[in-house]
């Protein structure tokens, strides 16, 4: 399951998602162009029921996009699509399974190819949400949107640029529109009533409570939504607009570092071993007026890792590591491997590991933000750059602590 959030307060900005998904599944920090692994398969894992038919549905729509953006994504190792991510105009999109009481289309894309897509065409928010609608409208949504198992649903998403948020929620082809005013949350379930800007043409004629008409009430007793997204509204209604406010809230957990909550609870969600699912990625969006400054953690459990800053330049998606495909997975799957070491540790490990990732994140702090301030952008490159030299040594500090599998 997932959590989205934005506060907007006085002209500054902040975006935030936690990707839960299946503990065993590679989440990749890449850099790419809208037309990468269009023409052919790039994602560096298989699965037949993705490769086979939702690939299709996906160069279908495609085809039809000029797809001039480039973004910056957490994309799951086995599909083209993402779980989050910000392109190069600076639009921000995190999606969410929600579950409706209409099933699920056999044919159609899935949600993260959807956001993708979303990303590649969209010069703003706005465009953003348009382009979503007509996709869900045209094509539908729908297929196995999981690593080892069967799980299909709907999508609601989280759209910011830095000015406007919207929140969009889906059913089938049917939608409802929502501007944020300061600050929202979503999770796995729908959050619309009847306070929609704008929806499709049935919803709006009835006058439809989406929510009431559209929401699973088996499913939100499984998933914990409400609950989750209660606290994490409650915790930005105070919360201000830096990074480390939002970082705050999506490393909540209501048990402790050395004894983690393993219900559905918990904003850091590891459910493990009553329900398969685990926080597998994290980002960070930050908004100033000349750049973005996005902080990921390309890991499981935040609340043991760093969260390390990348910018959107043009030599970005050439020269950063995250810029090759093959680093990209080699790093998501180290992270995965490291994260099995870190679940046997003992609590004093585990805390020393959490509070060596937060006071890597303050040296991080301290080389990119005067750049990052005064829109110095060839400085807040070179910051980045060695923030992420920092983090292969940090990698190699903690697995020193950790008993081997």
């Amino acid at each position: 399951m997932c959590d989205t959030m934005v506060k907007i307060d006085k002209g500054h900005s902040v975006f935030a998602k936690n990707s839960d998904r299946d503990p065993g599944e590679p989440q990749m920090i890449f850099y790419c162009t809208g037309s990468e692994g269009i023409s052919s398969m790039s994602h560096p894992e298989h699965r037949n029921y993705y490769d086979t038919k939702q690939y299709c549905y996906l160069q279908d729509a495609a085809n039809t996009l000029p797809s001039p953006y480039n973004a910056l994504i957490s994309r799951p190792s086995w599909m083209w699509g993402a779980e989050m991510g910000v392109n190069d105009q600076g639009v921000s999109i995190g999606n969410e399974a929600v579950f409706s009481t209409s099933g699920v289309d056999k044919k159609g894309l899935l949600g993260m190819d959807i956001l993708r897509l979303a990303l590649h065409n969209s010069a703003n928010a706005q465009e953003a949400v348009s382009l979503i609608k007509h996709l869900i409208t045209t094509y539908g949504q729908g297929g196995n949107a999981s690593y080892s198992g069967h799980l299909c649903y709907h999508n609601s998403f989280l759209i910011h640029d830095g000015k406007k948020a919207f929140i969009l929620e889906t059913a089938k082809k049917r939608w409802a529109l929502k501007e944020v005013a300061s600050f929202a949350s979503i999770s796995n379930g729908y959050t619309i009533k009847k306070e929609y800007q704008d929806a499709d043409e049935k919803t709006l004629q009835r006058h439809t409570n989406f929510t009431r008409r559209h929401a699973s009430a088996l499913h939100l007793l499984v998933t914990k939504a409400n609950q989750r997204q209660h606290f994490s509204s409650s915790k930005l209604v105070h919360a201000g607009t830096s990074w480390t406010a939002m970082r705050d809230i999506l490393i909540a957990n209501r048990g402790t570092i050395g004894n983690m909550d393993h219900s559905m609870k918990s904003i850091c969600l590891d459910a493990k071993p009553l329900v398969k699912t685990q926080t597998t990625a994290s980002m960070i969006v930050e908004y100033a007026p000349s750049c973005c400054l996005i902080w990921l953690t390309g890991s499981p459990l935040p609340i043991y890792f760093p969260y390390l800053p990348c910018t959107l330049s043009s030599s970005s998606f050439s020269t950063h590591p995250f810029s090759n495909p093959a680093y990209c997975y080699a790093f998501a799957q180290e992270r995965v491997a490291l994260t099995k070491r870190i679940e046997l540790a003992t609590v004093q490990i585990l805390e020393q590991i959490a509070a060596l990732s937060r006071h890597l994140e303050q040296e991080f702090e301290s080389l990119v933000r005067p750049p990052y301030e005064h829109g110095e952008k060839e400085l807040l490159d070179e910051a980045c750059l060695k923030c992420h030299e920092l983090l292969v040594a940090h990698t190699a500090r903690i697995s020193a602590l950790l008993p081997p599998l």
